[in-house]
């Protein structure tokens, strides 16, 4: 299962680097953007963070506690935890 979050969640970066309205709507709505383009839900108590660092869209989520099911994303290029967001001064 892991390895299909990575793949949709990658896939939807890719695409949101190569089309500015996607790309518009995954910076102001991470979380709805994410579930109306991939299906998925983010946990409720996930906070998402999404950025454009030099053209590129970046996604953060953070949680105390993260399901062993999505450790994996991490391998797959999305940064997960406060300790990883250093645009994220609250941490």
């Amino acid at each position: 299962m892991s390895r299909d979050i990575t793949f949709a969640i990658d896939n939807l970066v890719a695409e949101a680097n190569n089309d500015a309205d996607l790309r518009a709507r995954l910076l102001a709505d991470p979380r709805g953007t994410i579930g109306a383009e991939t299906g998925m839900t983010v946990p409720a108590d996930w906070a998402i963070i999404a950025r454009e660092s030099n053209g590129m869209v970046e996604l953060a989520f953070e949680n105390d506690e993260l399901p062993e099911e999505y450790l994996e994303l991490v391998a797959g290029g999305v940064i997960i935890g406060a300790e990883c967001c250093p645009w994220d001064e609250g941490h």
